[in-house]
C-alpha cells in the first residue's frame, strides 16, 4: 500500500488557493511547502505506526505477570486483530493491575524512544524548512509591494507635476483658469 497521490494533489491545491502564487518563484516555493508538509505527515504517520507495532511486544511485557506465557501469545494475537472479547479481556486485565493502555504505550515508547526521537528531529527539521519557505514568500511579496509602492509614487509624482505645468500654462481670467 503506497501513499495517496490524490491526497498530495489536494494538499498542493489547498496551498495554491491559500497562497495564490504570483510568479514562477512563488510556484516553486508552493511546491516546496507541499513537499515539506507531505514529508511531515509521512513522518508523523510512521511514528504512529512504529508505536503501534511496538505496542504488541509492550502489551506482552505488561501482561507477563498477569497471564501465563502461552495464553499471553494467543491473547495478544487475538487482541491485535481487533477481536472484541480479547480487547475486553486486555482491558479487564489492565484495570485489574490498576493500569490503563497508556502503560502499554509508555512501555512501547521506552522500547523505541531512540527511533522516535530521530523521527521527531526529522519532523522538526521539515517544519523549520517549511517555515523558512513561508518567510521567503512573505519577504518576496514585501519586496514586490515596496517596488510597486515606489513605482506608484513615482507615477503619481510625475502626473502631479504634469498637471501643475498644465495649470500654469492656461490663461487665467478673473483669477480662475479658463
Amino acid at each position: 500500500m503506497g501513499e495517496d497521490a490524490g491526497h498530495y494533489r489536494r494538499i498542493t491545491q489547498q496551498i495554491v488557493e491559500s497562497v495564490s502564487p504570483t510568479d514562477i518563484i512563488e510556484h516553486f516555493w508552493v511546491r516546496d511547502i507541499a513537499d515539506l508538509i507531505w514529508e511531515t505527515l509521512r513522518l508523523r504517520r510512521l511514528k504512529g505506526n512504529l508505536l503501534q507495532t511496538a505496542s504488541h511486544k509492550a502489551l506482552k511485557r505488561v501482561l507477563r505477570d498477569a497471564v501465563g506465557f502461552p495464553a499471553i501469545e494467543q491473547l495478544v494475537k487475538s487482541w491485535s486483530t481487533g477481536d472484541a472479547s480479547s480487547l475486553q479481556r486486555v482491558d479487564d486485565l489492565l484495570k485489574g493491575m490498576s493500569l490503563s493502555f497508556d502503560a502499554v504505550y509508555a512501555e512501547a515508547l521506552a522500547e523505541r524512544v531512540g527511533e522516535i526521537e530521530r523521527i521527531d528531529r526529522l519532523i522538526a527539521s521539515a517544519e523549520s524548512r517549511r517555515n523558512t519557505v513561508l518567510r521567503e514568500i512573505s519577504r518576496h511579496r514585501d519586496a514586490v509591494a515596496l517596488r510597486l509602492a515606489r513605482a506608484s509614487a513615482a507615477i503619481e509624482d510625475a502626473e502631479f507635476a504634469e498637471v501643475r505645468e498644465t495649470d500654469e500654462q492656461r490663461p487665467v481670467q478673473n483669477g480662475e483658469p479658463t
